[in-house]
């Protein structure tokens, strides 16, 4: 190959005394469409799979093959492509550039053959969002990213377990974690819908209610949000995916958990007004058994009208307080009215008044009295 320089993982199934061109086999090269142009490696004399390699260029000055290749041989997750080796060589006719190469296994299926060709159940979703979080989370503590979450540039084996490829030897600026986080809401979005191409992604999410559960619609609101910074990292993400069972995300309990409503703040719904009269007429209910002839105007019904018929319990009693069939406003609200005998002799011609009688009653503890209520 003309290399200054082999590295080899020690992790990797090579010899470390061997040439690493003497080990493998080219396979020819290959236009991948999540991974651009790429070349294909069999590793002789065995039944392994194959490899695949990229090159970068980057100026000599900035090279640091060595600091990435003892980094990413460290780097030991189930849901990463496995790292080989690199090589690096003078770039031929551009100056003091180098030219790096990488090796890592390869898997043909991407997962958008697999979107593509199955109809996946919610929980296989949450399966594999669940493995690409915990990838990402294990790459954002080590302060990496990835830089390209796509469907096509993900790998899937045979038993559904996901390969993602990391951003080789880059560190993440201000937004590229959130800027993984928006492509993971994108792809999950695919994942429900087969659709990769959208024109608006929060009117695709409407019109998933129902189809799929609060919780997984709300959590690619939260990661498709268009303020970076309101969007969570993948820590967060994860702690929201763990619990989700423990602490379910429904619409009795949104306005208690101030960052958890975005979904129903932008994706309005005919559940959620549906679920606000329920609650009305519920509370309405409840007033009614515990109070039954005690009721203000901050708790009437709207648009109900209440009527009291108490003509029979009034006559004789009561001459100076008017009946309710004279009563002008019928809509005004029906004052208390209480059993027992008023009292008879009144300090002051002030206090006989009909008016003060009504402020009278209010200072008295209620007793029982029949009374009939018509809602009409």
């Amino acid at each position: 190959m003309g290399n200054l320089q082999t590295l080899i993982n020690y992790h990797a199934p090579l010899n470390y005394a061997q040439d690493l061109n003497e080990q493998i086999i080219d396979q020819g090269m290959l236009e991948h469409p999540g991974l651009g142009q790429i070349q294909l490696w069999k590793i002789k004399e065995t039944n392994l799979p194959p490899l695949f390699s990229f090159h970068v260029h980057i100026f000599e000055k900035d090279s640091s093959i060595i600091d990435i290749h003892n980094f990413r041989s460290s780097l030991q997750h189930p849901n990463l492509i496995e790292y080989f080796a690199c090589t690096s060589s003078k770039a031929l006719n551009i100056g003091k550039v180098q030219s790096q190469q990488f090796f890592f296994a390869y898997y043909q299926k991407t997962l958008k053959e697999h979107i593509q060709s199955t109809t996946m159940t919610e929980v296989q979703i949450w399966k594999i969002i669940e493995q690409i979080v915990d990838v990402m989370v294990f790459l954002q503590r080590r302060n990496r990213y990835h830089g390209n979450i796509n469907s096509q540039s993900i790998f899937i084996t045979d038993n559904l377990h996901i390969k993602l490829l990391d951003k080789i030897g880059q560190h993440p600026n201000r937004n590229s974690i959130k800027d993984d986080v928006h492509d993971l809401g994108i792809l999950v979005i695919e994942l429900l819908t087969k659709r990769t191409n959208q024109l608006n992604f929060i009117s695709q999410i409407k019109n998933l209610y129902g189809k799929f559960t609060l919780q997984l619609l709300q959590l690619v609101a939260k990661m498709i949000d268009e303020n970076p910074d309101k969007r969570p990292d993948f820590i967060q993400i994860q702690n929201m995916v763990t619990n989700r069972f423990k602490e379910p995300i429904s619409l009795n309990n949104l306005e208690k958990n101030a960052d958890q409503n975005i979904l129903t703040q932008r994706i309005p719904t005919w559940a959620q007004s549906q679920n606000d009269e329920m609650k009305s007429t519920q509370e309405q209910s409840l007033l009614r058994s515990q109070y039954p002839c005690l009721l203000s105007h901050k708790s009437a019904i709207p648009s109900t009208i209440l009527r009291c018929n108490t003509l029979q319990n009034l006559q004789g009693k009561h001459p100076n307080i008017a009946s309710p069939s004279k009563v002008t406003n019928p809509l005004s609200t029906p004052r208390k009215i209480f059993s027992g005998q008023m009292p008879q002799n009144s300090t002051t011609a002030y206090r006989e008044s009909p008016q003060n009688l009504r402020n009278l009653d209010n200072q008295f503890t209620p007793k029982n009295l029949e009374f009939n209520f018509q809602i009409l």
